[in-house]
């Protein structure tokens, strides 16, 4: 049976590998851009607390994902985009090995484990950029690991640990910081709730398990000095950022940002009718702690779709977590049975790897930079042409980024608490620039005192530039450079 074992976790890691290379696209998403011109300025000046791209006004920056920002910045300037897609895949595959280890070491069922990594796998895919949320999903996964340690084991070591994590999501990605300290709540809350049910005597449900722990002091020293990790960090926003953000204006504009629409997500779905399935009709234990954590992933998730990757890495571990501990308590070899017949299909691995390497031929033909969202072109154009270190250019949201990366100004670009605000008072440039009116558009213009004007062609304005500025100096299929003032 081990050597079974061997061959369908060998497949298992073959098919996890091509899925990613297969799957994962090689069009760079906006962020990428600003993040390795971010990491550049880093490395030669160190972290200054300043912006050095927006042309409009001397901005405060805190540089939220410093540390992820020097690693795509040295990935970059040693191997170009080619180094970053392949750091992308491998650090998106050391996600779902990570995922699938937690998993087994915390259920001991390791046909559940497989066939559950293998849907988050692809229920993930949309994490899988280079952004410092992959980093930050494989802390939040080995959070949940060294937290069980903790509670179950007591050993002191697995402290420094979570302090650890705590530190280093702090440097890599500040921004959801504080989300670390979410996940230890559900533990907290159970450890209350047994308090209270104990002292005034009432119960819920046979089906819920509210239990006492006696390492729960640890946990609270680890809370403890885990918060105290943000202090260790020059971004100096980990504390406060969540709340900045959610005030500003980015919640109305930034698609990420947007309640989660349901129907479109029908994986999501599914796992939470896996779970009322589990709940109503069987007889499975629940945990409180289980039931608080999926609960408020699910609920992160409803009100802002960019949570939804802690629902598939944290709320769906906890998911399995139950199903596991039903199917275990029924001490049935039926999946033991089917593993080994499995792996008696030698061939199983060969079918994957042929399927993989049709897919991936097509990924290989892909270009790092979309010319229809960028403006590659444009950008040598107006290198060779214009003073471009001193260009007072106006340019839309998503592509401010690919001119930060060219040494071009910008008025905007993708770090959207730069310009809110909440993060720099008197800055109105986030509302200015993606609530612009038709009726209103060349006082924006006015307002900045903007003397040129880069637009894509899809844009709602093109055709009015055309008509009331019409002084285009540069046009390619996808855009269009227009001299203003």
């Amino acid at each position: 049976m081990d050597n079974n074992r061997n061959i369908i976790r060998l497949c298992f890691f073959i098919l996890v590998i091509f899925i990613s290379f297969c799957c994962i696209t090689k069009e760079m998403q906006n962020d990428t851009f600003y993040m390795i011109k971010l990491g550049d300025y880093i490395v030669h000046h160190g972290i200054d607390l300043k912006d050095h791209w927006c042309w409009v006004a001397n901005l405060i920056y805190t540089y939220p994902h410093w540390l992820y920002d020097v690693f795509i910045y040295y990935v970059y300037n040693s191997l170009g985009f080619n180094g970053i897609y392949v750091s992308t895949v491998f650090s998106y595959i050391l996600l779902i090995i990570t995922f699938y280890y937690v998993n087994m070491k915390i259920n001991k069922n390791e046909f559940l484990s497989i066939l559950f990594t293998l849907i988050v796998s692809f229920c993930l895919l949309g994490a899988a950029t280079a952004r410092a949320q992959l980093f930050s999903l494989i802390i939040f996964i080995l959070e949940i690991y060294y937290i069980f340690k903790l509670i179950d084991g007591g050993k002191k070591r697995y402290i420094i640990i979570l302090c650890f994590l705590s530190l280093l999501l702090a440097n890599i990605h500040g921004t959801v910081w504080l989300f670390y300290f979410v996940l230890f709540l559900p533990f907290i809350g159970e450890e209350i709730f047994y308090f209270f049910s104990k002292k005034f005597k009432f119960k819920i449900s046979d089906k819920l398990i509210i239990s006492k722990n006696d390492n729960f002091k640890y946990l609270i020293i680890s809370f403890i000095l885990s918060f105290g990790m943000g202090l260790l960090s020059p971004s100096r926003i980990c504390y406060s950022y969540v709340f900045r953000i959610m005030m500003g204006d980015s919640q109305k504009f930034i698609t990420e940002h947007f309640p989660l629409i349901v129907i479109k997500y029908p994986m999501f779905l599914i796992f939470v009718l896996i779970l009322l399935i589990f709940m109503i009709f069987t007889k499975a234990k629940i945990k409180l702690s289980e039931l608080f954590m999926i609960l408020g992933v699910m609920i992160m998730s409803l009100i802002s779709m960019r949570h939804l990757s802690f629902f598939y890495s944290i709320g769906v571990m906890f998911i399995l977590i139950i199903i596991s501990r039903y199917l275990n308590s029924k001490k049935s070899s039926k999946f033991e049975i089917l593993l080994n017949k499995v792996a008696q299909k030698w061939y199983v691995g060969f079918i994957v790897i042929i399927i993989a390497v049709m897919i991936i031929h097509s990924n290989n033909n892909a270009s790092y930079v979309n010319k229809k969202e960028f403006p590659v072109d444009a950008v040598k154009y107006i290198k060779e042409n214009l003073d471009y270190k001193n260009i007072k250019l106006f340019n839309a949201y998503n592509y401010g980024s690919y001119l930060m990366l060219n040494d071009i100004p910008v008025i905007i670009d993708s770090r959207c608490d730069l310009y809110l605000n909440e993060f720099n008072k008197g800055v109105t440039l986030f509302d200015d620039i993606l609530d612009i009116k038709a009726v209103s558009y060349l006082k924006v213009f006015d307002k900045y005192e903007v003397e040129y004007i880069l637009i894509n062609k899809d844009s709602i304005f093109y055709e009015l530039l055309i008509r009331d500025v019409g002084n285009d100096i540069y046009r390619d299929k996808n855009f269009v450079l227009f001299k203003y003032k």
